[in-house]
């Protein structure tokens, strides 16, 4: 009976070294695969199988980490579900055809740093609770038809590195809170029908090496500050500055 005992808990210990990933991700993944036509992906996924063996998904301690489908043919809408990967800390879905509205539950993904949706068919107002994304580093949703404010309160994903939002439908004013983005290195947000002043917090901002604001219905005072910060891009052409100044463009 002991060796019995003894083998039954060695194979316990085995199989548990293998053990899947939770299922409400796996769910998830699955849902993902469902409502984006998974059988018509350029590389799609063997369902049957283990996620371990889904191409594009990252799997660390049996959580995924990175879900990565960038240019894949996704086509549909994302599920709600999505939120149920927990453990995220990298979502890129860049240059698909996903429609339809960014579910607000993917703001339940505390830890992501990565949130890329970009080049796709995305409509709607960003997510409520976006600026519940502490962790957030790169923000990249350009190139969709996305429309709609941004948080007052945006200044409070002070992780921020990367703002990328050009090419949508997004109005009104860029909210003062920006300047607490210390972090923040590229803002790039032409092409949209942004007004009001600019924020002169935006001066503040030590990291900023990219300011890209062009093609806007900005008004008001440019700070001139900026134009004596060398930064690698400085574009802001296009708006309604009480001095409205094509900026060339570099890259060092």
């Amino acid at each position: 009976m002991k060796i019995f005992t003894t083998l039954a808990l060695a194979l316990f210990v085995s199989f548990s070294s293998l053990a899947q990933i939770n299922p409400a991700e796996k769910q998830a993944l699955v849902d993902i695969y469902t409502q984006t036509n998974g059988d018509s992906w350029t590389n799609s996924w063997d369902i049957k199988k283990s996620p371990k063996s889904w191409k594009g998904v990252v799997i660390l301690n049996d959580k995924v980490i990175a879900l990565t489908l960038t240019d894949n043919n996704l086509t549909g809408t994302l599920p709600k579900s999505i939120g149920d990967l927990a453990n995220l800390k990298v979502l890129n879905l860049h240059k698909n055809h996903i429609e339809g509205a960014i579910p607000e539950s993917i703001t339940e993904i505390k830890g992501l740093k990565v949130l890329n949706i970009s080049f796709n068919k995305l409509e709607g107002n960003l997510p409520s609770h976006l600026t519940d994304l502490a962790s957030l580093e790169y923000l990249d949703l350009f190139f969709n038809n996305l429309t709609g404010q941004l948080p007052n309160d945006l200044g409070a994903l002070t992780n921020l590195r990367r703002l990328s939002l050009y090419s949508n439908n997004f109005y009104g004013p860029l909210p003062a809170s920006i300047e607490n983005l210390k972090k923040l290195r590229d803002i790039q947000i032409s092409s949209n029908s942004f007004d009001g002043a600019l924020p002169f917090g935006i001066a503040s901002l030590d990291s900023l090496k990219k300011l890209s604001i062009f093609d806007n219905n900005f008004s008001g005072n440019f700070p001139d500050v900026l134009n004596t910060f060398n930064l690698q891009e400085l574009a802001y052409q296009n708006n309604k500055f009480n001095t409205d100044t094509m900026i060339a463009v570099s890259d060092d």
